[in-house]
């Protein structure tokens, strides 16, 4: 891929124990044009890559860099976080008020946004995705795609400059699968999505990777692959 790096992995290594090791030296660079899909087995790592680089778990070893800048502090961490919108693959654990609106301004409001700029943010967000009808809903009775939806909501309407999704379409029916690959491909920022479902990844991703034996591998589009 062309374009600068802006989120650089290297010598990535991390285990839960001395005989397991999920990575092992592992590298990945994700350049500001990538749209990256990575698709790997169950317990290969790939929620854990994400835990690491958003710095919600530590890696046993990294060379972690932003923009060129090397990450070694919460507050490099932190910026990671502002600049990539992360979605965790519970996405109740990231609804926290009654009310959906008030969740998706959330982030809008910590980032400085006037409380009229961050309503407009969230209600642009909640359209694009097709649940302009949830806005005022309780958001612990929301269905677990709902649930989905709105955690994408409340990134989106943080405008980063990229995106970090674990399996975004976990949950979602067929409607709010097309709806939700719709909004990916209008985006042009960089992203990368962990993702069990090879269609959907195809449809939003100019690059798949996989995970084999600790490292990164890239993967070929599978011939007549489409998503529907």
């Amino acid at each position: 891929m062309s374009g600068k790096h802006l989120l650089q992995v290297k010598n990535l290594s991390f285990g839960y124990d001395r005989g397991h090791m999920l990575f092992d030296k592992a590298s990945l660079t994700i350049h500001e044009d990538d749209q990256i899909g990575l698709w790997a087995d169950n317990g290969t790592g790939k929620t854990t890559l994400l835990r690491i680089i958003t710095g919600l778990q530590k890696a046993d070893a990294m060379e972690l860099y932003l923009d060129g800048q090397p990450v070694t502090s919460e507050e490099g961490f932190r910026k990671v976080r502002r600049q990539f919108g992360f979605v965790l693959q519970n996405a109740e654990d990231q609804l926290f008020f009654p009310e959906v609106i008030d969740d998706v301004m959330f982030g809008p409001l910590n980032l400085g946004m006037k409380e009229s700029e961050a309503r407009e943010a969230a209600l642009e967000a909640l359209a694009r995705l097709g649940i302009s009808q949830l806005s005022g809903a309780d958001s612990f009775h929301l269905s677990g795609g709902q649930k989905r939806l709105v955690s994408i909501a409340s990134i989106l309407a943080m405008r980063p400059i990229g995106l970090l999704l674990d399996e975004p379409t976990t949950g979602l029916d067929v409607k709010a699968r097309s709806r939700l690959a719709e909004v990916l491909k209008s985006l042009t920022g960089p992203r990368l999505i962990v993702s069990h479902d090879m269609g959907f990844l195809t449809a939003v991703s100019n690059r798949l990777v996989s995970i084999e034996q600790g490292h990164f591998v890239p993967l070929n589009f599978p011939d007549g692959e489409h998503f529907s």
